[in-house]
């Protein structure tokens, strides 16, 4: 009995090692490609390879997706994986694994330049691999081989002293969908209409001017920069800039709306939301303003009837993917009602609805998550008049500051700004000489922040504490005033 107990034990751990090794998350479109971290997690050089991928293998019109190349010959650095760490899925009978994204791999084939010299912005180090799932039979050119999987995965970094082990956590399955909309980037920008086409088709909020500045860094691959802007710039998350947005009149992202919550229907065998759904009238909103002293505030209204005795609570976290609280308050039955924080505001806050927990008789946590807010945001850039850059407002512990987007075609931007500053005003009323004292900054001295293949960025963190009403203003020299940030809400 003893051995046939140690026999299922062992079959059920096989069992839940099988199950997790297929939890790889899928990515099915551009959105979910937007989802990633890219810089962060994982490496920008990833989007390289991808559409280097997906411009170089066939997928018919029945989605079936082949090579055109000879793994077995080495082409481009591709060699079989035999999956010994259990990242990926068995592999069924005649069936074999490969990857492909050495670019220090001597192969007859070579890579295309902009995967193998990208630049500081998109070098990977070498991480990124993609790896995809074919037939193991003899290969002929006329029948090249079926692909029905494609991963995108990466190496652990060298401190992490994991040999060259891929990462399970950030190992990404590929559908045809996604090559398909990828390869949709591939074509070569003849016409000036077929970038802003590809551009309309993915909603992007990217305007003619953006477009101009796409073709002029990337030339004949505008439409991969076109790829990488929508990817990387455009997604709204909170480790990131918020970007210039395009042209007046494109789709408006609202930085400060409130923020109606749906209750999502999966989550139904919860208590709290049963009573939520049973009793709501209307959508509950939950938001962070400003507070006083450039703390944070938390908003909220439409809470309905709770039918525990605790009640609910608002809780803060630094952004969505948060997972520890910065600080919560008991609001009981409170339907509406504000609650100022001594958090100081950061873009990227975000307050959330909870079950109040009572632990040890009378003390109070935070219970269940009910529902969540959107994340706050600093407003967008605006354009500084006759020159190829833009102007930022935003928080930073609860200061006002500034940011300087300068294109990187704009080369002789220093001696242009040579007597331009930028100023802080406490109301967009104040006359351009009524500035704060002290609160301003010549433009040339600002530090660099960041660059990628668009914007050099550079910034001013001011010890003035941010408040409804605050205003930058970009001066080109006496009081010629260039750009106006929109009022702090």
């Amino acid at each position: 009995m003893k051995m046939i107990s140690t026999k299922v034990t062992f079959f059920c751990v096989a069992c839940l090692v099988q199950t997790s090794v297929s939890a790889v998350q899928k990515l099915d479109s551009i959105n979910d490609l937007k989802k990633i971290n890219f810089a962060q997690s994982v490496p920008k050089h990833s989007l390289l390879l991808l559409y280097w991928f997906a411009d170089t293998v066939r997928i018919d019109n029945n989605n079936v997706i082949r090579l055109t190349f000879d793994p077995n010959d080495g082409d481009y650095g591709t060699h079989y994986y035999g999956n010994f760490e259990r990242v990926l899925d068995p592999l069924p009978q005649g069936y074999r694994y490969y990857t492909v994204g050495n670019l220090n791999h001597r192969s007859p084939v070579q890579f295309p330049p902009y995967v193998t010299h990208p630049g500081t912005e998109y070098d990977g180090r070498n991480r990124d691999r993609i790896i995809f799932r074919v037939r193991g039979q003899n290969l002929e050119h006329q029948d090249w081989p079926r692909i029905d999987r494609v991963y995108i995965t990466q190496h652990y970094e060298t401190s992490e002293r994991q040999g060259t082990r891929y990462e399970r956590e950030h190992t990404y399955q590929v559908t045809t969908n996604l090559l398909r909309q990828i390869r949709a980037f591939s074509a070569e920008p003849n016409q000036w209409n077929s970038l802003s086409e590809v551009r309309d088709n993915f909603e992007s909020n990217a305007d003619d001017s953006k477009l101009q500045d796409i073709r002029n860094t990337w030339g004949h691959l505008a439409c991969l920069g076109l790829l990488l802007y929508i990817v990387i710039q455009e997604k709204y998350s909170s480790n990131q800039h918020n970007r210039p947005q395009g042209a007046a009149g494109r789709r408006n992202h609202s930085t400060h709306s409130d923020f109606v919550v749906n209750i999502p229907e999966n989550r139904q065998d919860q208590p709290s939301m049963r009573i939520l759904q049973a009793n709501q009238k209307g959508g509950i909103t939950l938001k962070v303003v400003t507070g006083t002293n450039g703390k944070a505030r938390i908003l909220w209204s439409k809470i309905p009837r709770h039918s525990q005795k605790e009640g609910v609570m608002v809780v803060l976290f630094e952004n969505n993917e948060g997972q520890k609280a910065k600080t919560y308050k008991c609001i009981g039955m409170s339907e509406s009602g504000s609650y100022d924080t001594s958090v100081p505001l950061n873009n990227g806050l975000q307050a959330r609805l909870h079950d109040v927990r009572t632990r040890c008789c009378f003390f109070k946590g935070v219970g269940e998550e009910i529902c969540r807010g959107r994340e706050f945001k600093n407003p967008d850039a605006v354009n500084i008049t006759d020159y190829n850059a833009s102007l930022q407002i935003f928080a930073k512990d609860g200061k006002a500051c500034a940011r300087l987007y300068v294109t990187k075609s704009f080369r002789n931007w220093r001696s242009e700004f040579n007597k331009s500053w930028v100023g802080f005003y406490t109301s967009e009323n104040k006359a351009t000489n009524n500035y704060e004292w002290r609160q301003w900054q010549w433009a040339t001295k600002f530090k660099f922040d960041s660059e990628d293949f668009f914007y050099d960025v550079y910034v001013y963190h001011s010890s003035m504490s941010i408040a409804p009403g605050v205003q930058a203003r970009f001066i080109l020299r006496d009081e010629v005033v260039k750009a106006r940030t929109p009022s702090w809400k």
